[in-house]
């Protein structure tokens, strides 16, 4: 470990002040108070650890995730893992409608879907503070996640602290405006807190997949025995319980969980969990005991990122260029079907499809016709989001934009755009979800006697 190449000035000077505690009255921590450190907690400075991935990702710091675990996903991948120019980590995870198979999974699911990625320490860890500065994978289905962790096969130990999102699993709903913070001596010796972001920065609704960047942390003490969980300078949760004492590995990641409850559907093609910065500061005279947990399935040399990349803008409508086949259908995030008082009897596959060359510079295209309709559903969208929508038809037909709650059919607000044009045509709105949302639904539709071709469908945050 050590002080990497623009460790923030700031930073040291926020820990020194943060040391002080002014007297030797105890510190007593509750979720939403301000962050500080226990009494007589002394900093180690020598050996800090921070990461801007300005230089890339160091082969001498971290390996790269090449495994998988539990069934039903595809791993963490080295292809997933990247860097831009200005130092941003980027961790990409791709959900159940990624068909473009130009990486492949090394778990159960071979085809590139549910793949994420994943950074672990080389370097061990033990009592101290973390901290990581991020933006989330902003969709349900994948977790963002940021651990230590230790397991010990030779007494079946599991020694692990952990912020996972999204949350509220435990409350019924899973959703960004809760996080979990879990800490684990064994696997049943453990204890979670689902927190509600809102309820402890005292605001209405905060939703942390915002696309804003973030600070998640937790302070690990030995003595007294304790972990303080905190975001953007709160704290979210304390727990005096079930704190590891063995030194582990810091991992970093974005990756598929086996059980959809636990962090919802990956209901998406493909999305980033981006990191500007990782660090740990070691804390001197906390017991611990020394512990190298063994590693396995991890990416080689050549494997690394060799130079950085431009952050690619995502469409959040899954495959909207439609280049699927029809045995992809299933998987590519749109669902084909007709109105339901329709009194002709033709089938689905008539009245709504992917038909080739005749899309934009006759790629493919998206065919409705006769009551055809085609729909697509997104998760994750909350109060006050913001995105540019846009695709290209020709034809005759309409666009319907709704907001949901929950998954009802109550809607709280219905957009809609009208096609009417003989050649391909831009068609463009802006969109502000409405409150409560939170989820939306895409639908194309065509009335009987009409039909309209439709291409590159877009969807972007504002």
């Amino acid at each position: 470990m050590k002080y990497k190449k623009g460790f923030p000035i700031a930073l040291i000077s926020l820990m020194l002040i943060s040391c002080s505690q002014g007297g030797t009255q105890e510190v007593i921590l509750n979720p939403g108070d301000n962050l500080s450190y226990l009494n007589n907690i002394e900093l180690d400075y020598d050996n800090i650890f921070f990461d801007d991935f300005a230089d890339g990702v160091s082969s001498s710091d971290w390996y790269i995730g090449n495994q998988a675990w539990g069934g039903g996903n595809g791993g963490v991948i080295p292809e997933n893992v990247s860097y831009t120019d200005d130092g941003v980590l980027v961790l990409t995870g791709n959900g159940r409608y990624y068909l473009d198979g130009d990486v492949k999974g090394v778990g159960d699911v071979k085809d590139g879907r549910y793949t994420g990625a994943a950074l672990i320490s080389k370097f061990m860890v033990g009592p101290g503070r973390y901290e990581i500065k991020m933006k989330v994978h902003p969709r349900l289905g994948a977790c963002t996640a940021f651990w230590t962790f230790a397991y010990d096969h030779s007494d079946s130990s599991n020694h692990e602290i952990d912020i996972e999102l999204p949350g509220g699993v435990h409350k019924g709903v899973v959703s960004f405006e809760n996080l979990l913070n879990t800490n684990y001596q064994t696997e049943s010796n453990m204890i979670t807190q689902d927190v509600k972001v809102s309820t402890l920065l005292g605001e209405e609704e905060v939703f942390i997949n915002d696309g804003k960047w973030h600070t998640y942390g937790f302070d690990w003490y030995t003595n007294p025995e304790r972990v303080v969980y905190h975001l953007d300078g709160k704290v979210t949760a304390t727990t005096e319980i079930f704190v590891p004492y063995k030194t582990g590995r810091l991992w970093v990641g974005d990756w598929f969980p086996v059980s959809s409850s636990f962090v919802g559907a990956a209901d998406f093609e493909t999305d980033h969990m981006l990191v500007d910065y990782i660090s740990y500061t070691p804390f001197k005279n906390q017991p611990v005991t020394e512990f190298v947990p063994d590693v396995n399935g991890v990416a080689t040399i050549n494997q690394y990122p060799q130079s950085p990349v431009s952050l690619r803008k995502i469409n959040k409508i899954a495959n909207g260029d439609f280049e699927f086949t029809k045995d992809q259908l299933s998987n590519s995030g749109w669902t084909f079907k007709k109105y339901l008082n329709m009194g002709d009897k033709k089938p689905i596959d008539e009245v709504v499809y992917v038909e080739k060359n005749k899309g934009v510079s006759l790629s493919n295209a998206l065919m409705v016709k006769d009551s055809g309709v085609a729909m697509q559903n997104l998760t994750a969208i909350y109060n006050g989001f913001e995105h540019d929508f846009s695709f290209m038809a020709k034809g005759k037909g309409k666009v319907l934009i709704n907001y949901y709650a929950t998954m009802t059919t109550e809607i709280l607000e219905q957009l809609s755009l009208d096609v009417d044009s003989e050649d391909f045509k831009e068609y463009k709105i802006d969109l502000k979800a409405p409150a409560n949302t939170q989820q939306m639904t895409f639908m194309f539709q065509t009335s009987m006697g009409n039909q309209m071709y439709v291409d590159d469908i877009s969807l972007y945050t504002k």
